[in-house]
């Protein structure tokens, strides 16, 4: 229990990211409104937001990479939903919604493991739910209910995909990228990384 409580360290983290956060999804929101016109003359801009939404879930996927402590997730990405409504998103409290939404998601991915493995899979497992999540609040609020059932498949796979890809992939070779140069010392995943050295520095003496 005394290893999964907050810290002021953890608090300043997960401050830190959910603003710099909240800064990455306004700017990929006006992304996709270029990507949509791009895609316009192709029939296809209907897949432009869905190629980036893994974005999105990156806060709370990285936070929880990082301090590896239970809540980290969610309470990042409301954080960043609710920085990102006061830098302009017009969204109103919809944001604050839907940032608890794919927060609680990507939360439950690591849940589901019970906060015992911090890897690929988890952060990936979070993606995909977070995506899967949000997709079926958008069904009903955007009343996308009204598409057609191949398009939404189409679409939730194209979201997956990209759920992979930022939430997963990207997250975490960017985490480790920055655990390697000493700046998260001290946080679990310096830890967990050090753990592992010294795991395999005594292998290397029995050999």
């Amino acid at each position: 229990m005394k290893k999964n409580q907050w810290k002021l360290r953890d608090i300043l983290m997960m401050s830190i990211l959910g603003v710099l956060f909240a800064a990455v999804y306004l700017a990929v929101f006006s992304g996709g409104m270029v990507l949509s016109a791009l895609l316009t003359p192709t029939g296809l801009s209907t897949f432009s937001f869905e190629l980036i939404y893994g974005v999105w879930f990156m806060a709370s996927a990285v936070a929880a990479y990082i301090i590896r402590k239970p809540g980290a997730a969610l309470t990042t990405e409301v954080l960043a939903a609710g920085v990102e409504l006061l830098m302009g998103n017009a969204g109103g409290l919809v944001v604050i919604l839907t940032g608890f939404i794919q927060g609680l998601g990507c939360e439950l991915g690591f849940a589901a493991f019970r906060y015992r493995k911090f890897n690929l899979l988890s952060m990936t497992l979070g993606g995909i739910l977070a995506a899967s999540f949000i997709f079926l609040f958008e069904l009903y609020y955007l009343q996308n209910y009204l598409l057609a059932p191949g398009l939404l498949f189409a679409k939730l796979m194209v979201r997956f995909l990209s759920a992979a890809l930022f939430t997963g992939l990207i997250s975490k070779l960017s985490c480790d990228g920055l655990a390697r140069t000493g700046v998260l010392k001290n946080y679990g995943i310096d830890r967990s990384r050090q753990e592992v050295l010294i795991e395999r520095e005594e292998e290397f003496v029995h050999e």
